[in-house]
């Protein structure tokens, strides 16, 4: 069998705060959630996911969020759900600054997650520090594989 790569990505503008009270500014290039001094926001990134493809479950290889954590908010946490089910957690991050423009290693996510079930969801909790501040999204995927004969 040969494994088959497929990256499915969507646009930051589909990025979706849990709280429909925060502030969001959707543009042509990305989503700009305005956060509250001293508060958080869990920010919602739907995957469009293969979950099936030629009778071969998906490996979920990893997942990448284009981000740009703005004035004094930062990235905290990251969670990868298989539909209902979270099947990643990585706490305590802390990630500042512009990671909005490509990959590198703080916008990455390596799981290799075998028999993916249904939709992949990744969720940032974001951050302000003394002072409102923004946190913008340009683009979020995920590396899938496919054990093809």
């Amino acid at each position: 069998m040969a494994a088959k790569l497929h990256a499915s990505w969507a646009h930051g503008f589909t990025a979706v705060p849990e709280n429909p009270a925060t502030r969001v500014l959707r543009q042509g290039f990305g989503a700009t959630f305005t956060i509250p001094a001293n508060t958080g926001e869990w920010i919602h990134l739907p995957i469009p996911t293969p979950v099936i493809t030629a009778n071969a479950r998906a490996v979920l290889d990893k997942v990448l969020f284009l981000f740009h954590a703005r004035n004094t908010s930062s990235l905290l946490q990251v969670d990868v759900y298989d539909g209902p089910t979270r099947i990643l957690a990585v706490r305590e991050m802390r990630i500042r600054g512009d990671h909005s423009r490509g990959v590198d290693d703080k916008n990455v996510v390596t799981l290799r997650r075998p028999a993916i079930r249904f939709g992949v969801g990744v969720s940032l909790l974001v951050a302000a520090g003394q002072n409102q501040s923004e946190f913008f999204v340009s683009g979020f995927g995920g590396d899938f594989f496919h054990d093809l004969p």
